[in-house]
């Protein structure tokens, strides 16, 4: 598991190594100062699902704001504190930081979430007194900050932590502890600790111009083996002067976040919900943590729906969507390490039917656990499959050959297994029985969720299998699954040719959006299909309609991208979500999950970057006459890859190499030739709809058009 684990660790790094190499020079002059606004206090906190009050985290620990100007409120979250009692295993809340300032009651309430520098600013006035706040959760450290000025008067605060058992207050210090459950070697334990830095005790007169800061350490025994001692630690040591060092750590930690990548689209509200997506998905996961569940770090209830855990019928999965093409694809890696270690269990599972490989149930949890049924796949044999998606992108983006010997084909063998067994083969073809297409829909034949991740999954094992150079002769079966599987089911619907969801069983459906999933995230109809298929795919989102869809929006507009839908149309959809379906922390929120919306937004990534099957192609699905460009997003074969669409006209066509693989390039100005610059010197030049050209190891490409 160490060598799994640094193996993991060397892929992140990678992601972060030649970034700025070429985002400087698109993004420089450029400033993302996306900030959400909350003129009164949230209404759903506490709550069983997603918060809407301001977010803070570092991937690891998480806090949900609330509470008026008077008795402000900082819940807790944190990633590895779950409960593991047997068949209710789940993510739980771990406390609250209660900060009372009784004199604001009444005052006029502001607060803004700024994204680039991942803090919280509140302005509270009244009467003519004005109290200002700054919140952060350190980028580097398990530590809650508030630092707190006042102006025109002297306000009386005080700090006191709720929650918990083994608690206790000094002079200066509070602090509690809190256990998740009492099975013996299996609990996890937390411990919280405040005070009040630049100030002495938890309840203090501010006086105007005077600073103080709220500090606030979490650990849990995964942390460090004394805890609650550390945590202790960390806070007594804190000084004005070392708050303010930490300060710009943390900004700088954030700022080398943005410098990764950047988009700009004259909509701004889509672009900043996109920013928004990736805030939140970077402080809620990181490497060398747990993994978040399905309201992310933000827990503020010990009941929260569906125990907030990790559903593989696509909810877990699909916030990681996001990571790949934004080049973040180190925020992923929580994602293996938890699937990882329920493998003894998916393969116990399989036993148990009589299966071969792995199996696994809709839920599971970090470290093994299994939150619900140990066999409930409500009839779903499709979640390891599911699951392989992942893992199979890391591969793709990163193209890490260390990652994909020790990490990812060992999970991807034994999931080929459980389907080479389960196929059956009949009238010359492979078969797919009793796999219900939604949860519980019955034994469906030839779902057709299964048959596009069924694809995707032999489709990536051959040339997985010959970049490892094993598993030879695996390959001759593989190639006839491939040949074989049946086909996608088809159906007339409004005088037109669809999809149908199962050839035999569920045919339909009106929610959710499993009809476009072979699409996208399975990946198998693409804009070199076969032009029917791609008519027959426009015609199912017609039919389908799931613009606004509270399970959908994590793979709807990108399916819909993917395969050249009406980009318009696309932008109108994008924009309604933002407007109707936002929290003001610029979250989506939908009744069938949390973080998942964040992935919703790789839409715009597809619009204006493909790389679908190794091929790049620029604004492929983009109003041409409506001016864009990115910074160094990320393609399949490890390519960062940078351009401008101005006047209807591609420009600034720049791309790095990470791993001297073979780029195949859609020509961006059709009928034209094009000069390749290497490395700032001219070097061939190319022609014709499109080309492939040999790459160097970090070698930078420029394409430009030939008048």
């Amino acid at each position: 598991m160490k060598v799994l684990l640094l193996t993991m660790m060397n892929a992140a790094m990678l992601a972060l190594v030649a970034v700025p190499v070429l985002a400087q020079p698109l993004n420089a002059g450029r400033s993302m100062d996306y900030t959400a606004v909350f003129s009164a206090p949230p209404k759903n906190v506490p709550t069983k699902a997603m918060p809407d009050g301001p977010l803070l985290g570092n991937g690891d620990v998480g806090v949900a704001m609330a509470g008026p100007p008077e008795a402000q409120r900082f819940h807790i979250g944190k990633n590895d504190f779950w409960t593991r009692h047997p068949g209710n295993a789940k993510v739980i809340t771990v406390g609250v930081v209660n900060l009372s300032m009784p004199a604001l009651q009444g005052a006029s309430y502001l607060q803004e979430q700024d994204l680039a520098r991942a803090e919280v600013r509140g302005t509270f006035a009244k009467d003519g007194l004005t109290v200002r706040t700054r919140s952060w959760v350190d980028a580097n450290a398990n530590l809650l900050m508030t630092q707190l000025q006042c102006e025109g008067g002297s306000v009386p605060l005080s700090v006191r932590l709720t929650s918990g058992t083994g608690g206790g207050e000094d002079s200066a210090n509070s602090w509690f502890t809190r256990k998740a459950d009492d099975l013996p070697g299996k609990g996890r334990e937390v411990a919280v600790a405040a005070r009040i830095v630049g100030a002495d005790g938890l309840d203090v007169t501010l006086q105007s111009g005077e600073t103080v800061t709220v500090a606030t350490a979490i650990l849990s025994d995964l942390d460090a083996p004394d805890f609650l001692t550390a945590a202790k630690s960390i806070v007594a040591e804190l000084t004005p002067e070392t708050v303010e060092t930490r300060t710009a750590q943390h900004r700088d930690w954030w700022a080398q976040f943005w410098a990764r990548s950047f988009i700009e689209i004259p909509d701004k509200e889509i672009e900043k919900h996109w920013y928004a997506a990736l805030y939140a998905l970077a402080s809620c996961s990181r490497a060398g943590k747990v993994a978040p569940g399905l309201w992310g770090n933000w827990l503020t209830t010990d009941t929260p729906n569906w125990h907030g855990d990790f559903h593989l019928n696509y909810n877990f999965q699909a916030p990681y969507f996001l990571a790949y093409g934004t080049n973040h694809v180190d925020l992923s890696l929580p994602f293996y390490q938890a699937v990882l270690e329920s493998m003894d269990n998916g393969r116990a599972m399989a036993q148990r039917h009589g299966w071969k490989g792995i199996h696994f149930p809709v839920c599971i949890g970090p470290w093994g656990l299994s939150p619900e049924n140990p066999d409930g796949d409500w009839g779903q044999r499709s979640d390891a499959a599911y699951a392989a998606l992942n893992f199979i992108w890391y591969w793709q983006f990163m193209q890490d050959t260390d990652f994909l010997r020790q990490t990812a084909y060992p999970y991807l063998r034994e999931v080929a297994a459980f389907w080479e067994d389960y196929l059956k083969f009949e009238n010359g073809r492979y078969v797919i029985y009793n796999d219900s297409i939604h949860e519980g829909s019955g034994p469906d034949f030839n779902p057709i969720l299964s048959l596009g991740l069924v694809r995707a999954l032999f489709k990536n094992m051959l040339p997985m299998s010959e970049a490892l150079g094993v598993d030879a002769d695996r390959r001759a079966q593989w190639q006839d699954i491939l040949d074989k599987l049946s086909a996608f089911s088809l159906q007339e619907r409004h005088g037109k040719t669809v999809f149908r969801y199962s050839e035999k069983g569920m045919d339909w459906c009106d929610g959710n959006t499993l009809g476009i999933q072979h699409i996208f995230p399975s990946g198998c109809i693409g804009l070199d299909s076969d032009p029917k298929l791609l008519e027959i795919s426009r015609n199912m989102i017609d039919a389908m309609h799931r613009w606004t869809d509270i399970n959908g929006f994590s793979s709807w507009y990108t399916a819909c991208a993917r395969v050249r839908y009406d980009p318009k149309r696309i932008l109108k959809g994008l924009r309604h979500e933002c407007d109707k379906q936002s929290a003001p922390n610029l979250l989506l929120q939908y009744g069938g999950g949390g973080i998942e919306n964040c992935s919703g937004f790789l839409a715009v990534n597809e619009m204006l970057l493909q790389s679908h099957d190794g091929v790049i192609r620029l604004f492929p699905c983009w109003p041409r006459e409506m001016d864009a460009r990115f910074g160094t997003l990320r393609a399949v074969g490890a390519f960062l890859v940078s351009a401008e669409l101005k006047g209807g006209v591609v420009s600034d066509v720049t791309l790095l190499s990470e791993k001297g693989r073979d780029c195949a390039l859609v020509n961006p100005w059709p009928d034209k030739h094009v000069q390749l610059v290497r490395n700032g010197k001219e070097a061939e030049t190319l022609s014709g709809d499109r080309f492939t050209v040999k790459t160097s190891v970090d070698e930078i490409l420029e394409f430009r058009v030939v008048p």
